[in-house]
């Protein structure tokens, strides 16, 4: 067969395969549709032939018909249809617009059947019509005004059967949205406004960048819809009398990376006189109104969540829910309710509770869920035992308002339960462990890891926090300049309404360790008192000070923090206390280097030692990674404790089972050695690095990396670590490795490359293969480019084997 006929083969079989991969519609649109200059009809006598009018005399049995045309942009035309002030019946049946969008303004008995507008259609003050079939943007508005007005959206309006990436509807009434598809807006899928009487029903709303539906209005029914993957709610709204049942809701309040994230599910109540019925929630759920949910609420059984009932009580006494299954619950304005053995995962949050007193929860697990495991807002008297709340979205437990003028929560008990994981790793807005804006508190005996934010943030007056172990909190990732107050092991940032900071907060016993950026942040707060915590290994700061006063902060032990100590404060009437009278003594620091040889109040009796430094421990005043916390002096802790608080004495040395010393980087000179950590009962103090039998370093206990630098290339060298606790006890059985230096010898290989591709370059230039001061000619030819001696492939696989990594092909047309 000739090459012309191939090429006209080929091309045809790939026009059909194309065309079998396109919707019927628009094939038929295509072969159909006629080219028509835009149309602009103004009145009923604006129908005519020339404004497209194919058929019709207006009437209600036989309205105008506008069909079958395919409109382009042309010069002075802001739309491809525009209809306005008209009465006559007409129906616009199967268009086609390019580019730009049309608009109807104050008509009244129309069809639009069919139209394929990328730039969208508007309409305006538009009653008695039917809107289907459409593709695009869809926006029927009104004028904006309070009370009557005059000119609304749209009334008795239908739009169905249609594909639209964003339908906006406001002041309208009487209006029916049905059997579209509703996805990939920019914003929310449908956005209403102020209008009534309206039916959502039989809808697809998804993959939406706000919420999938959203609006204000009265009277409002929204029923069989899926709505799923939305970033923002699936559905939120305010107004009265508005229904929602038989509706399913998956995967939505996604958040966008990047942006800030608000607590967000598949509904999202507020407003009154609600009935929620026969909703299904697959990895979804319901969340309540921001203050209070309204008891007017209807919530009724037949919800159900990843198949289990959604349990709502409101204005009521005596509540228990006992090792039942359980989808999700929702109380409000409730007293003496017990929550027990129940597990609730994967939903918007576990457990709502809105002034609500007089609460247990116990032996339950609330994880994996949207939001926050457990909200409580405006109650009192909680106490939550046993439970865990592990790889929330949100907090693990969300404990507030923090406003002053709303009920505040108090009386708040959190106790020997398990909070982490808590956090998505991309927005920062939440994430805590615990969040607790709250008065008179506990928090005891908790396990708090691994959470996105501070393990434990907290703000209010008069709360305890002790005996919990709160280790791994504050994600690496977070933007410190931005949210450093919220991050952390524990933190008391989140202030009061009161006094617009947190006050009389009592935090002891707790063992606080590898957490970023500091392990206990006493910020802005008032008589904050620490004492008898274990404070180790944070990556950034042991204790931070920052605008607080009157606090007192003694008997602690900071172990092998990077910077064990700071405050911020801005003169000594503002600034803390790190010690009590002496002989009370301070703080433990284990990067302290003084001496104890004397005793006394002012150590001035030398004499004997008395366990307490000679000098005082002077602390950082500023924080280098946030500005803006700076203080104006060092303050200093004047009796530093040499020994740990509260430890009995060990005569033991650390512990090197299974330890390690390795080499993670060598060069001519330097070598690099990283080691694990030694074991003891609060960690080793000091690392001595040895090179043979010698000591060349001792290195905080901090750090586990040491560069050994002024060596020799080429030459072995022998190296081996010991491990000291802090009570002088060193370790003799510390790791070791033998390792050498690199020598000149071994970059051979960079010699063989270069003389390798010199030699090469200077070959071919000989055989006139390449000329490294002339661009070659390029000759097309039907033969196969060839070497003038021998198969072109011999060459090319000689070519390969010898210079791999040049990837070369040397080949020359033959003349």
């Amino acid at each position: 067969m000739p090459l012309r006929n191939q090429t006209a083969t080929v091309l045809f079989v790939i026009l059909v395969s194309v065309l079998g991969l396109l919707p019927l519609h628009f094939i038929h649109q295509a072969s159909a549709a006629q080219s028509h200059a835009p149309i602009t009809i103004n009145g009923n006598a604006g129908f005519t032939a020339a404004n497209g009018v194919i058929s019709g005399s207006g009437t209600a049995s036989d309205p105008y018909v506008i069909g079958g045309w395919e409109i382009f942009p042309a010069p002075f035309f802001n739309t491809a249809i525009s209809v306005s002030d008209t009465s006559a019946y007409f129906v616009v049946r199967n268009i086609i617009a390019h580019e730009f969008g049309s608009q109807f303004q104050n008509v009244t008995h129309f069809v639009i059947d069919g139209f394929d507008s990328p730039g969208g259609l508007s309409f305006g003050n538009v009653r008695n019509g039917v809107i289907e079939r459409i593709t695009g943007p869809l926006s029927v508005t009104g004028s904006y005004c309070r009370g009557y007005c005059p000119y609304p959206g749209g009334t008795n309006i239908t739009i169905a059967n249609s594909v639209i990436n964003r339908l906006h509807v406001d002041h309208s009434q009487n209006v029916t949205i049905s059997g579209n598809t509703i996805s990939g807006s920019t914003v929310k899928g449908i956005d209403m406004d102020l209008s009534s009487n309206v039916t959502i029903t039989n809808n697809t709303v998804s993959s939406n960048m706000e919420d999938g539906i959203a609006f204000f209005g009265y009277h409002v029914t929204v029923s069989y819809n899926n709505i799923t993957a939305n970033v923002g709610n699936g559905l939120s709204f305010s107004g009265e009398d508005i229904s929602v049942f038989h509706n399913h809701f998956s995967g939505n309040g996604l958040g966008i990376p990047g942006a800030s994230r608000t607590p967000a599910a598949g509904l999202a109540l507020s407003g009154v006189n609600l009935t929620i019925q026969d909703n299904t929630f697959d990895s979804d759920g319901i969340l309540g109104a921001p203050v209070a949910v309204a008891p007017n609420y209807f919530i009724a059984s037949g919800n159900l969540a990843n198949g289990n009932p959604i349990l709502f009580y409101h204005d009521c006494q005596g509540v228990n829910v006992d090792n039942i299954p359980v989808g999700q619950i929702l109380i409000a304005n409730c007293n003496h309710v017990r929550i027990a053995n129940v597990r609730i995962l994967n939903t918007a949050e576990g457990v709502q509770l809105n002034r609500v007193n007089n609460t247990i929860i116990s032996g339950s697990e609330f994880s994996m869920n949207k939001n926050d495991g457990i909200s409580i807002q405006s109650s009192k008297n909680v106490t939550m035992s046993n439970d865990k709340i592990v790889g929330n979205r949100g907090n693990g437990i969300s404990v507030g308002p923090g406003g002053a003028y709303v009920v505040r929560s108090g009386l708040i008990t959190l106790r020997d339960s398990e909070v982490g994981n808590n956090g998505d790793g991309i927005h920062f807005e939440s994430g805590a462990g615990i969040w607790l804006n709250a008065d008179n508190c506990t928090l005891t005996r908790n396990t708090v890891y691994t959470n996105q934010l501070s393990g434990i943030l907290s703000g209010g007056t008069n709360n305890t926090i002790s005996y919990n172990t709160v280790t791994s909190n504050g994600a690496r990732s977070a933007p410190v300049s931005t949210v450093f107050e919220w991050m952390g092991g524990i933190s008391t940032s989140l202030g009061s309404p009161a006094t617009s900071v947190s006050d009389f907060f009592w935090i002891t016993g707790n063992n606080i360790s590898n957490n970023y950026p500091y392990g206990l942040g006493i910020i802005e707060t008032r008589h904050a008192n620490a004492t008898d915590n274990l404070i180790s290994s944070n990556q950034g700061y042991g204790i931070l000070v920052s605008g607080s006063d009157y606090g007192t902060i003694y008997h602690n032990n900071m172990i092998n923090d990077i910077v064990e100590g700071v405050e911020a404060a801005f003169g000594m009437q503002y600034s803390s206390s790190w010690s009590i009278p002496y002989p009370g003594g301070g703080n433990y620091w284990s990067d302290y280097a003084g001496n104890d040889l004397c005793s006394g109040p002012n150590q001035d009796q030398c004499n004997a030692p008395d366990r307490i430094g000679d000098t005082p421990k002077t602390l950082f005043a500023c924080v280098t990674e946030v500005n803006y916390i700076c203080g104006n002096f060092n303050n200093t802790d004047r009796y530093p404790l040499m020994r740990p608080y509260g430890f009995v004495p060990d005569s033991d040395p650390p512990n090197w089972s299974n330890a390690s010393l390795r080499v993670i980087q060598a060069t001519t000179s330097t070598i690099t050695l990283q080691w694990t950590p030694a074991i003891d009962q609060i960690g080793a103090t000091r690392y001595s690095i040895y090179e043979g039998s010698s000591r060349i370093a001792t290195v905080r206990g901090a750090f586990l990396t040491y560069t050994v630098t002024g060596l020799t290339a080429g030459t072995p060298y022998s190296f081996h670590v010991e491990a000291m606790d802090p009570w002088g006890n060193w370790s003799t059985n510390g790791p070791s490795v033998n390792v050498s230096t690199t020598g000149w010898w071994q970059y051979w290989y960079l010699v063989v490359v270069v003389v390798a591709g010199v030699g090469t370059a200077a070959f071919l230039h000989w055989k006139g293969w390449l000329r490294l001061w002339r661009r070659p000619r390029i000759t097309l030819s039907k033969r196969p480019a060839q070497i003038s001696k021998g198969c072109w492939l011999s060459w090319f696989l000689r070519a390969w084997f010898l210079f791999p990594r040049l990837g070369i092909v040397i080949a020359r047309n033959k003349p």
